[in-house]
């Protein structure tokens, strides 16, 4: 089986996913590759990873209630 490359356009369509750990095997393996191969798409990934974290503390109550609502109203901003 040949593997295909992945370009920026298919590994931003796909960066969720990935963060979230929903790609199948191959499609992970594809886009590890790119990430590993391009710079800016590493720091896009990075960034959700990172957001995904502090989301996530926000839900597990670690955040400080001052964070918590800066962060509520960017949400309802959005």
């Amino acid at each position: 089986m040949t593997e295909k490359e992945m370009n920026c356009e298919q590994a931003l369509r796909q960066i969720f996913a990935y963060v979230d750990r929903e790609l199948g095997e191959e499609e992970r393996a594809a886009m590890q590759k790119h990430l590993h191969t391009c710079k800016s798409c590493f720091s896009r990934m990075e960034f959700e990873r990172l957001l995904k974290s502090k989301v996530g503390a926000l839900r597990d109550d670690k955040a400080t209630p001052s964070v918590s609502e800066r962060v509520k109203a960017l949400l309802r901003d959005f």
